[in-house]
C-alpha cells in the first residue's frame, strides 16, 4: 500500500514543477516597460511670436505707409540665402549668455536644409497675405519681368515688397533663438539680417541684429 501511495504522489511533484517553469518562463518573456520619452517643446507657438515681432524689416519699417504686408508662405532655407551667411558670421553672441546663442546656431547647422510652409498664426497689427512660391515668383517678376503682366502688376502694386523668413531655430531649454529675414522690394531693393532673441520673463526680446549693407 505504501508503495502505491509514492506513485500516487509522484505526478503531482511533476505538476508543481512544471506550474513554476511555465511561470519562469512567462516572467522572462514579459516585455520591459519602455522607458518615457522626454517631452519636446512644442516650437510652434514662440515661432509665430518672434515672427510677428520681427516683422517687418527695417527697410519696410522706413518706408511704410501702411499698405498690407505680403510674406512667403514658406521658409527660406541656407540655399535659398545671398549672400549665404550663417548667423555666426554676422552675429556675436551676448557676453552674458554665449552658451544660449552657441546652442540656437547648433540647432541652425542641424536643420539649415528645412523648409517649411507657413500658416497663419501670425499677430500683425495689419492685414497681410501669405504667397505660394509660385505667387511669390509671379510678385517679384511684377517688379523686375519687361514681360510683367498688368494683372500681375495690378495684383501686387498695393503692396510694398515680399517678407522672407527662416525657420526659427532654438536653444535646447527654448528661451534663445535666431531667425533670417529678407525683406525684397525689387532688383535694387532689399536687406537681410539675422537676428537673435532672448525670452525674458516670458516675453520674447530681440538682443541683436546687424544687418549687411543694403543692396
Amino acid at each position: 500500500m505504501a508503495l502505491i501511495r509514492r506513485f500516487q504522489l509522484f505526478p503531482v511533484h511533476l505538476s508543481l514543477l512544471g506550474f513554476v517553469a511555465v511561470g519562469s518562463a512567462s516572467l522572462a518573456q514579459a516585455p520591459a516597460k519602455p522607458a518615457t520619452a522626454p517631452t519636446v517643446p512644442d516650437r510652434l507657438p514662440d515661432t509665430y511670436m518672434i515672427y510677428s515681432l520681427v516683422m517687418p524689416g527695417q527697410v519696410f519699417q522706413d518706408m511704410d505707409a501702411g499698405q498690407p504686408w505680403a510674406i512667403s508662405n514658406t521658409t527660406v532655407n541656407e540655399d535659398d540665402m545671398d549672400p549665404k551667411l550663417a548667423p555666426d558670421a554676422t552675429l556675436q553672441p551676448p557676453s552674458d549668455n554665449v552658451q544660449a546663442f552657441t546652442e540656437a546656431v547648433n540647432d541652425y547647422n542641424q536643420r539649415k536644409k528645412e523648409r517649411m510652409v507657413l500658416r497663419r498664426r501670425f499677430h500683425l497689427p495689419r492685414s497681410y497675405v501669405l504667397l505660394s512660391p509660385a505667387d511669390s515668383a509671379a510678385f517679384k517678376g511684377s517688379r523686375t519681368s519687361m514681360n510683367a503682366s498688368s494683372s500681375d502688376q495690378s495684383a501686387y502694386g498695393n503692396y510694398l515688397g515680399i517678407t522672407f523668413l527662416s525657420e526659427v531655430y532654438f536653444n535646447v531649454g527654448q528661451t534663445a533663438a535666431l531667425v533670417y529675414i529678407l525683406d525684397w522690394c525689387g532688383n535694387l531693393c532689399s536687406q537681410s539680417e539675422w537676428v537673435y532673441l532672448e525670452k525674458q520673463n516670458g516675453v520674447w526680446v530681440r538682443r541683436s541684429g546687424k544687418a549687411p549693407a543694403q543692396t
